[in-house]
């Protein structure tokens, strides 16, 4: 099924229907349970004001407020200040989870020069979190390419589960997965 003439509800229940036809128990069925962000925005390339830009971007991507993460101690060797802002990171629940992962699926990663796929060795060894990096968020439409702001993310996707049908359902919404 194509995901553009379908709601994000049907599509993934249409993805879930499968895996509840093939298993024998509906509890190993794989659902994700969180999608968390994470900037790091902390070196010194970034002001006050690009900082504060990117908050807005993250916020008009997710559709929701983000954390700031300030420091606690001063460290010199990192030429850091007790409470300067540091990263910022956004926990996506329910439907924003899931609409933000289609999101990157359909629209995001297509737009990405030169892209073979993440790869499966990505997984912790229980299967239940996938953590990839994105060098550059102008792949997002709601960013664009004409972005004066170059940022990467950490993307974390945590599953309510940890078997192996959690990249198995990762496959079957057509996430990039490298050969």
């Amino acid at each position: 099924m194509s995901p553009a003439n379908l709601t994000t509800k049907s599509y993934l229940e249409s993805v879930s229907e499968s895996f509840i036809s093939e298993a024998k128990n509906p509890f190993l069925v794989p659902s994700i349970e969180k999608v968390v962000i994470n900037i790091g925005v902390g070196n010194n390339k970034f002001d006050s004001k690009k900082k504060e830009q990117i908050i807005k971007h993250l916020l008009n991507l997710t559709g929701q407020l983000s954390k700031k993460v300030y420091t606690k101690k001063s460290i010199s060797n990192f030429k850091l200040r007790s409470g300067d802002l540091v990263g910022v990171v956004t926990t996506l629940r329910g439907d924003k989870a899931y609409n933000f992962l289609l999101q990157l699926i359909y629209l995001a990663l297509p737009r990405t020069k030169d892209f073979k796929g993440f790869s499966q060795s990505l997984f912790d060894k229980t299967n239940r979190t996938y953590s990839m990096g994105i060098k550059s968020a102008s792949i997002f439409p709601t960013i664009g390419f004409g972005s004066t702001l170059d940022f990467g993310m950490q993307v974390n996707i945590t599953f309510k589960t940890s078997n192996e049908n959690n990249r198995k359902f990762l496959e079957r919404l057509n996430f990039p997965f490298s050969k």
